[in-house]
């Protein structure tokens, strides 16, 4: 009988840490919270070690029984190295050398990756994109990032390791400006942040717009929720807005489908949350950017994890980790 291999995984966010205690079986066995991670890792590193140790304990199991760990982090980072260089929303976390503390206080090896990456990792161990050898996931919500999975392989690229920046491919010459440098780049016209501040820029002196009478004229406060609601609503600029939106995710989605024919594109955030309205624009303009067959081939669908994906995330790093290894269960 093959033995089930138990792996701990930490997905490193903005404002919070998941833990979760995982098996190679696609469960998790255990998950814990840390708050407030926006403070000195210092403060945070400790706790995180200490919280993965009381997973285990309630699990009724020892240090020893646990096969690897797994970092899901932001970038910029050093991930040859395991070092968080500059997140942008983790203010004080710079060129913090979190994969070799982990390994020095947990006693046990590990690896760091790329949250995105671990995204993809977490769908295809845990979620969506079981039993497939190739998938897409993107991660559709204040920005879009990917992971790419392909014959059965996580793509990291070259040395820059950072395959899988699907946001920023150049979908318009001369395009929008765009938060990392570049002009006309995918996130840009259907980034979740990208549409607020282009709302809040388009509509800030038009006060009997429906959008600004959903937020009592407070232009700050539009994000893709007060979108949704006025498009729902039927609200004509939110209607132009929304299918210019869905026009670039066709066009983006188009070019990963011609590229790689994978077997699944996994959607995160938008997709799950909006549902339908957010997926069927795209499906209906998808023909005029990739050809029949490989869009035939591929199931476009909403991840299955949703909010608990970051308790996966580190945990199916962890597995990848061993499966490259050749140290896997399966």
């Amino acid at each position: 009988m093959v033995r089930e291999q138990i792996v701990l995984g930490f997905d490193v966010g903005g404002t919070k840490l998941g833990i979760g205690l995982g098996s190679s079986e696609g469960k998790i066995l255990g998950k814990a919270r840390i708050e407030n991670v926006d403070t000195y890792p210092e403060d945070i590193l400790p706790q995180m070690v200490s919280e993965a140790k009381r997973l285990v304990a309630e699990a009724k199991l020892t240090m020893g029984d646990i096969a690897a760990f797994g970092i899901s982090a932001p970038f910029p980072a050093d991930p040859v190295n395991g070092i968080m260089t500059a997140p942008v929303n983790n203010r004080h976390w710079r060129n913090v050398p979190i994969l070799q503390y982990m390994r020095d206080n947990l006693k046990l090896d590990g690896c760091f990756e790329n949250d995105a990456n671990c995204g993809a990792l977490a769908e295809w161990f845990f979620g969506a994109g079981r039993a497939c050898k190739d998938i897409i996931y993107l991660t559709m919500s204040t920005g879009i990032g990917g992971g790419i999975i392909a014959a059965g392989h996580l793509i990291r690229g070259g040395r820059a390791l950072s395959a899988g920046e699907v946001g920023h491919i150049c979908v318009e010459i001369n395009g929008r400006q765009c938060s990392c440098g570049q002009k006309g780049c995918y996130e840009a016209y259907s980034g979740g942040r990208a549409l607020a501040l282009r709302i809040q820029a388009e509509l800030k002196d038009k006060p009997d717009s429906m959008i600004m009478q959903l937020v009592d004229g407070k232009a700050d406060a539009i994000d893709m929720v007060v979108l949704e609601k006025a498009v729902r609503a039927n609200d004509p600029y939110s209607v132009a807005l929304w299918d210019e939106m869905s026009l670039r995710n066709a066009q983006a989605f188009g070019m990963l489908i011609n590229t790689f024919n994978p077997e699944k594109l996994i959607l995160g955030t938008l997709a799950w949350a909006v549902g339908d309205l957010y997926t069927d624009p795209i499906k209906k303009y998808l023909p005029q950017f990739c050809w029949k067959e490989p869009r035939e081939a591929c199931e476009i669908v909403s991840s299955e994890l949703r909010r608990d994906i970051g308790y996966y995330a580190g945990a199916a790093a962890a597995l990848n980790f061993l499966k490259e290894r050749g140290e896997a269960s399966h």
